[in-house]
């Protein structure tokens, strides 16, 4: 059913900046059970320990779809869906090549931005707001370019890329959103827009979508940035370092805010269509958790699956926003869907398997080491990195970890595939290719 829309009264957006990565706000942190909202729900954390959940329906077995060979990943979530299924990736994974991708986290910024692939070349926005562009095919520098306007301090970090395939488009935590020619980096045209930008955005249909820091959300034409239409967000509740993008299908683009709500708009015209409120309003919960969408909402089919840091995880109807069903967990990564199961990290430090008809869990396995970031499907298993550099390789039908490997020092950002290549982008700005 259709809910009505929450929006927390006297709060400000605000974008924490004292800590060294996004997971480590949130290392420890649980949701809690608070306030029963319409829908199918039913915790699945045992009480005082965030690592455990009954499996349901265990009888039937996880089917993994047939992977497929995606020729890029052109948007933060992989394509404007935030949905990719089974993705192309070898049985075994060595590294091919790694490179610099510019500044890593310092006390200065942090990155927080998923790389993209598109036509053989990988495009990253490290921490001082430099865009530097990656031939795949060994690792050279194609271009670097910084979006940090003239006067400005580089002190400052956010935003994200998208591209079409023919354009990079960026946004900057300055206020700005641009588009860069995808061979030299020359700047095409540059938008000022009057708020800082910290999410990422999503390019469909020749439009660009984005959020800025108080939930405005923009709607500009790709080829010259003229803006179409605009929605005037409210200033939500303390957010955590992270770039999350909208999810856009069907003529309806799904806004993830730092409120706590998703928020579905008709693409065409901004027209509000349906919200829904992903946070507590207890104010004790509140105190205690982070409540933003700092992962994308994903769209699969007629279904939006989004999780917030504040307790919630639910499914909706795209067409209407009925709520199809509820979960008491938290969490900052983005779910991956494939098939008819979801995976989703809790916690930074569980990995789940829920059912995507009923959001009952299947399976729930504690990951070895610090915090952790995905997961992905390549090669049918879910790949994840986590904040001590290590890769893990689970298996989607058990959750069993079937191997880790030391590759880092740290990544906070999820694995990206592109044509069977893994990438993964370190905290200190290393892109390293795997096949």
């Amino acid at each position: 059913m259709r809910t009505i829309r929450l929006w927390p009264l006297l709060a400000t957006a605000l974008f924490l900046t004292g800590c060294s990565s996004a997971w480590k706000l949130l290392e420890g942190v649980t949701g809690e059970k608070d306030v029963v909202l319409p829908g199918k729900r039913e915790s699945v954390l045992s009480p005082g320990d965030s690592t455990t959940a009954p499996s349901e329906a265990s009888s039937e077995p996880i089917v993994i779809p047939t992977a497929e060979t995606n020729s890029s990943w052109a948007q933060p979530g992989g394509q404007a869906t935030n949905s990719f299924g089974n993705l192309s990736a070898g049985a075994t994974l060595s590294r091919a090549w790694a490179a610099s991708a510019g500044e890593g986290t310092s006390s200065e910024g942090r990155i927080v931005a998923s790389p993209i692939i598109v036509g053989g070349t990988a495009y990253v926005l490290d921490s001082r707001s430099n865009v530097t562009a990656i031939r795949t095919s060994g690792g050279g520098q194609a271009w670097r370019v910084s979006l940090v306007p003239e006067g400005k301090s580089t002190r400052a970090f956010g935003g994200g890329l998208a591209s079409d395939g023919q354009r990079i488009y960026a946004t900057s935590v300055f206020g700005e959103a641009l588009a860069l020619d995808a061979s030299t980096g020359a700047v095409l045209w540059r938008k000022k827009l009057g708020a800082p930008v910290r999410a990422a955005p999503t390019v469909s249909d020749g439009t660009i979508y984005f959020t800025g820091s108080s939930n405005e959300v923009f709607a500009l034409r790709a080829s010259d940035g003229g803006e179409l239409w605009k929605y005037q967000g409210t200033g939500g509740q303390a957010t955590i370092a992270s770039s999350p993008s909208p999810a856009v299908a069907q003529g309806f683009v799904v806004i993830p805010t730092t409120a706590g709500e998703i928020i579905a708009f008709t693409a065409t015209d901004g027209l509000e269509a349906w919200s829904d409120a992903l946070t507590s309003s207890d104010p004790a919960a509140s105190a205690t958790n982070i409540g933003s969408v700092a992962g994308r909402p994903v769209i699969e089919g007629n279904q939006v699956i989004a999780i917030s840091n504040a307790g919630r995880m639910a499914a909706f109807a795209l067409n209407n926003g009925e709520r199809q069903w509820t979960r008491d967990i938290s969490g900052s990564q983005t779910p991956w869907v494939a098939g008819d199961h979801v995976f989703v990290i809790v916690n930074g430090k569980t990995i789940m398997a829920l059912s995507r008809r009923t959001g009952a869990v299947r399976w729930s396995k504690e990951l070895p080491g610090k915090v952790w970031a995905g997961p992905v499907l390549g090669g049918g298993r879910l790949l994840a990195v986590s904040s001590d550099g290590q890769l893990a390789s689970i298996s989607a039908q058990t959750g069993e970890v079937l191997n880790t490997t030391k590759v880092s020092d740290a990544f906070f950002i999820a694995p990206v595939i592109a044509n069977g290549t893994v990438y993964l982008l370190s905290d200190d700005a290393e892109l390293i290719a795997l096949r």
